[in-house]
């Protein structure tokens, strides 16, 4: 295990947490826990003082990534008192990953400690898919566009769906249906646009 070159820690010359510099120290792993035993240095006031760090170990919690229609089965490394909560969003393995429901056991849950987490099931989140229902006429075509999820689509704007030119005159996120105005991928169900330009329109 690497050792980290600051903490956050409570100075007691300036009565606050502050980040402090390790300037040396001794490191031992035993058992479920990892110390450090030496001299830090307050970013803030200067203070230097003798300190032994206790932290526990990570442990690795099994996680269920789910993508289109597939689930890939990993694990994550986190600390045993570190809470998760689900809709947030974690990296793994240089992936962003959006937490969809925590099992405790047998139960589900909307949050929990690493230790007490039987799975963490997830979703890719570093692309999400926007459906897209493109009008021509009297036909319209499904389409899916696979996105950042902090993208965002306005309402009259011109978007490239494959081959075809549309400007959307509509957007259904999971709350409203937007005609004026903009929305972020990750909020959108559908988008609703009319196409400009296409060689063939199928």
């Amino acid at each position: 295990m690497a050792t980290p070159s600051a903490y956050y820690l409570e100075c007691p010359a300036c009565q606050k947490e502050t980040v402090h510099k390790l300037l040396k120290g001794t490191a031992s792993d035993k058992g479920n826990e990892f110390t450090i035993d030496g001299v830090v240095k307050c970013n803030d006031c200067g203070h230097t003082r003798h300190k032994v760090i206790r932290e526990k170990n990570a442990i690795d919690v099994p996680v269920i990534i789910s993508w289109k229609e597939d689930s890939i089965q990993n694990t994550a490394s986190l600390l045993p008192d570190e809470w998760l909560h689900v809709g947030e969003d974690f990296i793994l393995e240089g992936s962003r990953v959006k937490i969809t429901s925590i099992e405790v056991g047998d139960k589900r849950v909307d949050k929990a400690k690493a230790e007490d987490i039987t799975t963490i099931w997830t979703k890719r989140h570093d692309k999400v898919r926007v459906k897209v229902s493109l009008h021509k006429g009297t036909t319209t075509l499904s389409k899916i566009l696979v996105v950042p999820p902090d993208d965002e689509f306005y309402v009259n704007n011109e978007i490239q769906v494959g081959k075809y030119s549309a400007v959307i005159h509509r957007i259904k996120t999971h709350d409203d249906i937007i005609k004026r105005g903009k929305a972020t991928a990750e909020d959108i169900k559908r988008l609703y646009a009319t196409v400009i330009e296409a060689n063939h329109f199928l």
